[in-house]
């Protein structure tokens, strides 16, 4: 279990620490996949992307029900796939990009709403989101994703 938590947690400061670099030097994106594009480093953005999701991995694959882990591989699969096509504004990439990007939010949405009930981070993100609408995708990205981050750690902490 401490281990899990480990992970999660390290998941979730690589994260952090990427999006709080990224908006400390250059402001608030229209998503966390524009990073790629405005980053002198283009091996940052799919690092934290695919470190993000290979140190979720095993908690949420190990703390899913049965019946859902299909789901948390999904979220963690398209999370590489994202990682692998950074740049969405190629014609081929993109569409891998596009596709994986859907298929994370969906399934992370999925993964909340199955195994925690409602998503209220992401909802909170979802309110931001409307009120910055510049930046939507943005804020309902992030509201999802530390959604999961918390929830994660929320699973494995009750079940360890």
């Amino acid at each position: 279990m401490i281990l899990e938590l480990i992970a999660v947690t390290v998941a979730c400061i690589i994260m952090t620490l990427y999006l709080t670099a990224y908006i400390n030097a250059i402001g608030i994106p229209a998503s966390i996949s524009a990073t790629y594009y405005h980053t002198e480093k283009k091996w940052l953005f799919p690092s934290a992307i695919s470190l993000t999701g290979l140190c979720a991995l095993v908690p949420l694959l190990n703390h899913t029900p049965e019946n859902y882990q299909f789901v948390a591989f999904f979220i963690v699969a398209a999370a590489l796939f994202v990682a692998a096509a950074p740049a969405f504004r190629d014609e081929m990439i993109g569409k891998v990009h596009g596709i994986s990007a859907a298929v994370l939010g969906l399934c992370a949405l999925a993964w909340l709403v199955l195994t925690t009930g409602c998503p209220w981070i992401a909802i909170i993100g979802l309110c931001v989101a409307v009120l910055d609408r510049k930046r939507f995708l943005f804020w309902f990205e992030v509201g999802v994703l530390y959604n999961l981050f918390l929830s994660i750690i929320t699973v494995v902490a009750m079940n360890g």
